[in-house]
């Protein structure tokens, strides 16, 4: 017995160090090429606050999710901080921020730097407090205990044209009804809170991602593939454009489909309404949309669409698309990365442009008829 625990031994140990070095000696995104999959949480979600490592600092050299260890990868430095409910946010001591931004990987700025996201850019120029509650979608915010006890002024739904189908309706939770699990999970809340139980979280998620031996597996499959035939890609005046889904982005929606995604989003803002918060709906275009002749399809009109008939059900939203149009058509910027499914900081500068004029046309009409001019940073 003692001979095969040592033969086992001798065996496992490269595994054992390999695994040790990775865990306590290389930095944590050093086997992925960029930092969103260091730092998300895949597992054990009961253990940690949000999705993503919470306390987080870190700077890399990134590469775009369609074009990465390809001859078509472009490189860029990537500033990463999250704060300690594990969201991509800088800590600020603030209990309430005036604005929050719900949405996916667009809004919490995947495969830009942090001075880069859309959440950043708004508080900035609009010098309140922003918040990025990303990944995530309305139910999960409508149960996040910090907005229920300081509710923003202004909540932003974000959603990328292809995910706008998809998006659930709202589920309004019941006051009084929930009796244990309410209490097992404020419990829950608050077990995440201490540091030591966050750390040990980090500590199984990343033992669970294997993230070494998916880098080698990865690499390996890399190198007995063409590494130069990247799908959806087209060339174009700005150089290689790949793209996520190619052609078929651009598909005509439903009519039925159509209906159902402006009552989803007329939900969200007849719930948020109710409550005394202010709403908005950003789509952000397909990447796809602005080169549908490059990919031989008609033009997309679904966000022209979507966007007409929310205005006329009452939601404010703004038209991206529109704008989008002009700035790459008439003034030939790129939107977009050439080698990421995501917008770059031009596309972000232009939402946020749009953002705030609408936000700053309710103050302007709040001011006139108020005559308070002292809360026009405030009146949402």
């Amino acid at each position: 017995m003692r001979k095969f625990i040592f033969k086992m031994t001798l065996f496992l140990s490269p595994f054992l160090i390999a695994l040790g070095l990775e865990l306590f000696v290389l930095p944590i995104d050093f086997f992925t090429f960029r930092l969103h999959e260091a730092v998300v949480v895949r597992k054990f979600r009961n253990l940690l606050p949000g999705k993503f490592y919470p306390n987080m600092a870190l700077t890399k050299e990134e590469e775009g999710d369609l074009g990465h260890h390809t001859q078509y990868a472009l490189k860029r430095k990537a500033l990463w901080i999250t704060d300690s409910y594990g969201y991509r946010k800088k800590d600020s001591g603030r209990l309430k921020y005036e604005v929050v931004i719900i949405g996916q990987s667009e809004t919490f700025g995947a495969g830009l730097t942090q001075n880069e996201m859309l959440s950043e850019v708004l508080e900035d120029q609009l010098k309140i407090g922003v918040y990025p509650f990303a990944p995530a979608g309305v139910n999960t915010f409508l149960k996040e205990k910090r907005f229920i006890l300081h509710p923003p002024d202004l909540v932003i739904v974000s959603s990328v044209e292809r995910a706008i189908l998809d998006l659930p309706p709202p589920k309004i939770r019941q006051e009084g009804k929930e009796g244990l699990f309410a209490k097992a999970r404020n419990t829950g809340r608050k077990i995440k809170d201490y540091r030591w139980i966050q750390s040990f979280g980090v500590f199984l998620d990343r033992l669970n991602k294997m993230t070494m031996v998916r880098y080698f597996r990865a690499s390996l499959k890399r190198r007995f593939s063409d590494q130069d035939k990247v799908r959806n890609g087209v060339d174009s005046k700005f150089g290689t454009i790949l793209f996520l889904e190619g052609a078929k982005a651009n598909q005509d929606v439903p009519a039925l489909k159509l209906k159902q995604a402006i009552h989803t989003i007329k939900a969200y803002d007849d719930l948020f309404t109710s409550r005394g918060i202010r709403f908005i709906f950003l789509p952000i275009p397909n990447k796809e949309t602005f080169f549908y002749e490059s990919l031989g399809t008609p033009k997309p009109v679904f966000i022209k669409q979507l966007v007409t008939r929310l205005k006329q059900v009452g939601v404010e939203t703004v038209d991206t698309q529109q704008a989008f149009e002009k700035a790459f058509q008439e003034d030939s910027i790129l939107l977009y990365q050439r080698d990421d499914s995501h917008w770059n900081r031009e596309g972000v500068r232009i939402a946020a442009d749009l953002l705030i004029k609408r936000i700053d046309e309710r103050r302007l009409t709040s001011l006139l008829r108020t005559g308070e001019r002292e809360k026009s940073t405030r009146a949402f």
